[in-house]
């Protein structure tokens, strides 16, 4: 008799197992997350720890927050936060307790990282024209790109961002 409650109660326990599904198995405890800079070619690092040069795909663990940290010669530093962000499986009314504790009850965000990096260029002297300011920086980044300090892709990124901010 007894054996006439203990089936059911059984296949029940695993249907509502089956149907409430565990994110940990179909979302993971990880997730890629894509870092790119504009120019490209940016050293990158991670909470501290240097990962290589932008673009580049990395695998982070869901439940942690990271700081994404982006140098380059000829440009500002840069830096940008990934969170991890409540996803879809937060909202279903059955959830299990190692889903929050291994993260995978959230998404990192943003999940393609892009940082556009400003050139730095030295103060033009004071008392020119808007004309003699452009055209100092213009040789500044000349010189930097003579030094072979930036790339010739860095350099034209470089003189368009200077041309495009006198020309406003």
């Amino acid at each position: 008799m007894k054996l006439r409650f203990f089936v059911p109660a059984v296949l029940a326990g695993c249907v509502v197992a089956l149907t409430s599904g565990c994110a940990v198995l179909s979302k993971g405890r990880t997730q890629t997350v894509v870092v790119r800079s504009v120019p490209e070619g940016a050293t990158a690092s991670i909470n501290g720890i240097e990962v290589g040069q932008t673009p580049f795909k990395t695998t982070l663990k869901r439940a942690s927050a990271y700081t994404v940290e982006l140098r380059k010669p000829g440009f500002e530093n840069m830096a940008a936060v990934v969170l991890p962000v409540a996803n879809e499986y937060e909202k279903r009314f059955l959830r299990w307790g190692v889903d929050y504790d291994l993260g995978a009850m959230t998404d990192l965000t943003p999940e393609d990282l892009v940082l556009e990096m400003k050139p730095v260029l030295p103060d033009a002297p004071a008392g020119g024209d808007r004309f003699q300011e452009m055209t100092y920086r213009v040789l500044q980044a000349d010189a930097l790109f003579a030094a072979k300090e930036i790339s010739r892709a860095d350099h034209k990124y470089i003189v368009a961002e200077i041309v495009k901010f006198y020309t406003n």
